[in-house]
């Protein structure tokens, strides 16, 4: 694994350029999603899968919920939101 450090310059509009060496070396594709990640002073960008619906079937399997499960999960994540709205 070969570590590319590169300098890149934020544009008026906020927007940074990927080099050529780091595509080279991280594959990215034009319109692909990437994540940013803000770690204090410093932001990290991770291109996401481009299904990432596949990649979750590949590690998960077939994966089914039961009506419980389903509800379960809406309660707690209406309990989450509200906490947070507070």
């Amino acid at each position: 694994m070969v570590i590319i450090l590169e300098t890149v310059q934020v544009s008026d509009k906020y927007r940074v350029v990927i080099t050529e060496g780091v595509r080279k070396s991280v594959p990215v594709a034009v319109g692909q999603e990437v994540l940013e990640i803000p770690l204090g002073d410093a932001i990290l960008i991770v291109p996401l899968p481009k299904d990432p619906d596949a990649i979750l079937k590949k590690y998960l399997g077939d994966v089914r919920f039961s009506r419980k499960a389903r509800e379960n999960a809406e309660k707690l994540m209406m309990a989450q939101a509200e906490k947070a709205s507070q």
